[in-house]
């Protein structure tokens, strides 16, 4: 069975080259669009904003390259 490519590496960024890896690349975006509203709206400074927002941001971040770089 021949493995599909979801995503194409160009230099250092995955780029998605599959109607899967737009997928996961949306996923990730609409996971973060609602998170990143709570933080702004519940955060109490900006370097409080930053601290949750670092760990959610990474968190997708190293999620979605795993799954690209399996997929590549």
């Amino acid at each position: 069975m021949q493995q599909q490519i979801w995503f194409k590496k160009s230099g250092l960024v995955y780029l998605p080259a599959h109607p899967l890896g737009y997928i996961v690349t949306l996923l990730a975006i609409v996971f973060m669009v609602p998170v990143t509203m709570a933080i702004y709206r519940n955060a109490h400074s900006v370097s409080d904003a930053l601290y949750q927002f670092f760990v959610y941001a990474t968190c997708t971040a190293f999620w979605w390259k795993w799954v690209a770089e399996k997929t590549s």
